[in-house]
């Protein structure tokens, strides 16, 4: 068997509004799509790369809008390192980006950040924040399984 070419694994920068989708199911749409991206990450079809901003936004989210328990948080947020591995911390450079980008296309400085990351490393920033996909500064989980032709289920259990 020839070993897969290393190179052809396309590399991508995935926010929090996608990683929360990988951990809860009620109310999220593209539900399916985003957890194809998870999958295509693990068999090693995808590499997901992520910010060490979506450990705190993801806490955030798990803790408070979601209520969940602070081990099962905690257990989360872990077993998100393990899939993924450690996360990148935002440089100088992507912070000068964040601005220009928060100002031009009204965006929070956050928002702004993931951005300008995926910028900076050459990196398709897979979102399902409405204006960072307004601006075009991002794909949402639906069009990169498209793009890619990743499995997806119709629908989810």
């Amino acid at each position: 068997m020839l070993a897969r070419d290393r190179s052809a694994v396309t590399r991508v920068l995935v926010d929090t509004s996608v990683l929360v989708k990988w951990f809860h199911s009620e109310g999220e749409a593209e539900l399916s799509e985003a957890r194809a991206v998870r999958t295509a990450h693990q068999s090693g079809e995808v590499r997901a790369h992520i910010l060490d901003l979506g450990l705190y936004e993801l806490g955030n989210v798990l803790v408070r809008a979601l209520a969940w328990p602070p081990d099962h948080v905690a257990a989360q947020l872990a077993d998100l390192l393990v899939v993924c591995g450690n996360p990148l911390a935002v440089t100088p450079d992507w912070l000068r980006d964040a601005a220009t980008l928060a100002a031009r296309h009204r965006l929070s400085f956050y928002d702004a950040a993931w951005a300008a990351a995926a910028r900076g490393l050459g990196l398709p920033l897979v979102s399902a924040d409405r204006q960072l996909l307004g601006a075009h500064l991002a794909e949402s989980p639906t069009h990169l399984v498209q793009r890619l032709r990743l499995p997806c289920p119709r629908r989810l259990p």
